[in-house]
This record gives structure tokens, sequence and C-alpha cells, in this order.
């Protein structure tokens, strides 16, 4: 049986990874502004190298846009979401500057692939040694040898969400999770790379040798807690769309969708669970290797699934960017819609906006919502009545969080004094020492500018508690803020000859 297997000849319609190598080296080399070809790390036995490969306008830069990751051979023998990938990329690349549509995702879009994440067990597979492998290539008993009855780990039941839930515990089972969470580089690697490209939406290709085929799987229904994911209905919808693009091979309708059973370690768990990008498992065809004469008409047929999520970013949604109200620079801070919640058991982590970017992508069905945003040191900030439109992705601008980590007491240890405080017709702000202070400004709880008193500053400031077009100060809660010049000062580059005081102040008529 083994000699059986070894004879065994992968069609040369299949890529190598050497051929994905050179292919993708001479595409970035034809395409050097809107392509960006890296070596993420390297695999866990072998030591292989793990491409990846971005589609962007300006794509040797980190621009503020929606990110689509697209990642093919987690499991070594399903060999068919690598040429989806590359066909592609192809695809996308030739058509740029002549297909609108195209152009527009390229330069609108940040756009990743990863079209060989096990590359060690790939090589089993396309050698002839094993056409049924799995698995990657871990040397599970140390003893320096490939044994096929014992060695390598299932890189999709490797990732740290529910770990233990799923796959086996044994190094002989072909689903074998590891020793440990994220033991594998392969796995490593995804959630390095992920953690710092905040996705959106991602595709991960399988193909089921049993099982069932030709499905878009989502996340997830479980009998354990949490039973549903927070994003159900919007995760099912847009699984919905993907399957009704994809035509089967024998063309008897399209692809099916369903919640994946059971709540584990696989990638669309993880990476919807952990980062928030919502996450597909498509099962292309209906086996793992296909004659090469099938391929690029199952690539062809599987584009239009892809590409919908390039278009839904710009869907139904709730978009804004997240920054600090003083100094400007972008958090990230939780970002919460209220009601999109199917069940609060769910242990998972906060929603974050981009920490390099303050930007935050949520994905809804049509409704009205309310918004919280939260950060350590911050004042929440509500929007309430967002209405979002089916089709459109709505905008509610930047937010800007008052940090509370500056506050001054009200005796004045930091040189001023306000009071009373609450007040209610006036407000007295005592400088011990006027000289030291400047640019002295009110703000409300969402970072706007209300009032902005005269420098230089005198020892006693009277506010009548009205507003640059001395409009009268609504109840509620609002900051002083003044520039204290440092007495340490030493010019320099980058160094501030200043430091912040914060004074919270109520008002109350």
């Amino acid at each position: 049986m083994f000699l059986l297997l070894f004879l065994i000849t992968i069609d040369a319609r299949y890529h190598t990874l050497d051929e994905i190598a050179v292919e993708l080296d001479t595409l970035a080399h034809d395409y050097p502004t809107i392509t960006l070809f890296d070596t993420l790390g390297y695999s866990t036995e072998d030591s292989l190298p793990i491409f990846a490969f971005k589609l962007s306008d300006n794509a040797a830069e980190r621009e503020d846009e929606p990110r689509v990751l697209f990642v093919a051979c987690h499991h070594a023998e399903e060999i068919l979401g690598i040429e989806i990938c590359m066909y592609m990329i192809q695809d996308l690349l030739s058509n740029y500057g002549n297909d609108s549509t195209k152009t527009y995702w390229i330069d609108n879009r940040e756009i990743w692939f990863i079209p060989l994440l096990n590359p060690e067990g790939h090589s089993v597979v396309m050698q002839g040694i094993d056409t049924t492998w799995r698995k990657n290539k871990r040397d599970n008993n140390n003893n320096n040898i490939f044994d096929l009855g014992y060695d390598g780990v299932d890189p999709n039941r490797n990732y740290d969400f529910y770990w233990s839930r799923g796959g086996s515990d044994d190094p002989g089972s072909e689903y074998y999770r590891g020793p440990f969470p994220f033991s594998e580089r392969e796995t490593q690697v995804m959630d390095e790379f992920c953690s710092s490209e905040n996705f959106q939406f991602c595709i991960t290709y399988h193909s089921a040798r049993t099982g069932l085929a030709e499905v878009v799987y989502y996340p997830w229904v479980s009998s354990s807690q949490p039973p549903y994911p927070p994003d159900f209905f919007a995760l099912r919808d847009i699984a919905i769309s993907v399957a009704r693009l994809i035509i089967k091979d024998d063309s008897s309708g399209h692809y099916t969708s369903m919640a994946g059973q059971g709540l584990d370690g696989k990638t669309r768990n993880w990476l919807y669970g952990v980062y928030g990008a919502f996450t597909y498992c498509i099962e292309v065809s209906t086996t793992t290797i296909q004659p090469g004469w099938m391929v690029d008409d199952i690539c062809m047929r599987n584009l239009p699934g892809a590409y919908h999520l390039l278009d839904r970013v710009d869907g139904s949604g709730i978009t804004g960017h997240v920054y600090d109200a003083l100094k400007g620079h972008p958090l990230a801070a939780e970002v919460i819609i209220q009601g999109t919640h199917v069940s609060s058991d769910a242990d998972l982590p906060p929603r974050l906006s981009d920490k390099e970017t303050g930007r935050f992508y949520r994905y809804v069905t049509p409704d009205t919502f309310s918004i919280e945003i939260r950060m350590p040191g911050y004042d929440t900030y509500t929007v309430s009545d967002v209405v979002v439109m089916d089709g459109s992705c709505t905008d509610i601008g930047s937010i800007a969080l008052i940090k509370m980590e500056a506050e001054q007491d009200v005796q004045g240890s930091n040189g001023l004094r306000v009071f009373p405080n609450p007040a209610q017709d006036f407000l007295m702000v005592h400088f011990t020492d006027p000289h030291r202070f400047r640019n002295v400004r009110v703000y409300d709880i969402n970072g706007r500018m209300c009032k902005a008193f005269d420098d230089p500053t005198p020892s006693l400031l009277i506010w009548e508690e009205k507003d640059e077009l001395q409009r009268q100060m609504a109840n509620g809660v609002y900051y002083l803020v003044a520039e204290k010049l440092r007495e340490d000062y030493i010019p320099g580059p980058g160094i501030p000859d200043h430091t912040l005081v914060i004074q919270k102040i109520i008002i109350t008529h």
C-alpha cells in the first residue's frame, strides 16, 4: 500500500512550493506598486517558508483601508485552495486598470493571501509519499524519522480558542491537535500576522475527502456555552450570499451554507472569536485532489464568492475612528454594538478599533443601534440611534475620548484650583502662578472644545459657563485643560515644553 501511494503523481497543473515562490516573485516584480511579497515565517519541522502576498494601491504602506484575507492549505492534501488563491491573484492583477470594479478593490482595500500555510505537509502530498496526508511533519516521537503513522499535527485544530474541545489527543490521529495550543509554527505565524493586521473578513479554503462537500461554513452552533457567536445573524447572511455565488461542480445548483457544528480551535472559530474577523471555511469541490483539467473551472466558479467579501466591506455595518481627544493619536478602544449579541455568555475578547489608525468596522444586519466605545482610563462614549441601511456602511465619524488618568484634584496640587465644583451659575479657576499656564480650554465628554480662554492667563478666571458662541452650557461633565510649562524643559526634537493639567468639571444649573 505504501508503495502504491509513493507512485502516485500529482497533476502538473498544481503548484509546488517552488513554483508558488517563482510566480509570486515575478508578479511582485511586474506590479511593484500594487503588490507586496513577504515571508511570514517558517514551518515547524522543515523550516519551509510561509509566504504572504498583498494587493493594494500602496502595497508597501499600511493604510486606513478594510483588510480581507484568503488563506489555503491548512491541510496538506487540500490543494485546490492554493490554486484558487493563485488564480485570484492573477485575475485581479491582470484586470487592474482595465476592470473598474477590480481596480476599485485594489485601490480601496488591503487584500492579503497566504496561499500555502502548511508547506511541509504539502511537500508530502506533492512528492506522492501520501496523497491523503493532512498534517504538518512535527516529529511527535522525537526519533528524527518522519513516521506516517505517528508524526504531524493538524494545524486546523491547533489554535488557542477552545483548543481542548476539538481534534484528538492521539498523535497518530490525522486530527491530532498538538501537545498544546499554538505549538506549531504554522499557527503561530497566523496569530502573529492576524493580530497585527486586524482583518475584517477571511476565507480559509479546504476540501473534503470525507464529510460534506461544496459547503460554506461560518461560526458556530454548539451544545455548550456559548451556543452562538454574538454576530450570528450577520455571519449567517453573508455566508448565504457567498454560497449562492459559487456553482457546484456538476452545475446542479450552488454551494450550501451552514454554521459549523461545535466550538473548537478551527481557524474560522479562532479568527472570528479572538480577532473579530468574519471568517468562512469553504469546502471546495467534491474531493481534495481533482484532475488537472478541472482546476481552472473550479477556480473560476469560486471567484464570485470570494469577490463578494471585497464588496461586502462597504455593505451594511458601522465604522468610525477613535482617538485621544487631547493628543490626537489613534486608540485601540472596545466597540460595543448593543443588541447584536445572541448569547450574553460569549466569552470573547473585546472588539477593538485598530491601534494604528483608530478605525473600526462592525458588520450588522440593517437596523437601528446604540454604540458604546470604551477604553480603560477614558470616559465611555455613547452614540444612540445609529441607523444602518441595507447595502451601506454607516460612518459615525471621529470619536474623541477624554483621558481620565490625568485628572487632578480640586485642591490645586498642580497649580490650579477650580471652585465651586459642581458649579451652578459660574466657575472660578485660580492659578497659583499664571505665567506658567497657557492654552486654557474647556471640552465636553465627546472631546469637542466648548470654550477657549485668552492668553496670557490671569491669576483668576471667572467663567459664566457659556461656550464660544455665548450659549449657555448644558448640565453635564466637562474638562478644563491647561498646558503647564515645564520647569525642567530641555529643548530637543520631539520634546514637549509642557505637561497637561486636566480638571473634571460638573455643571448643574
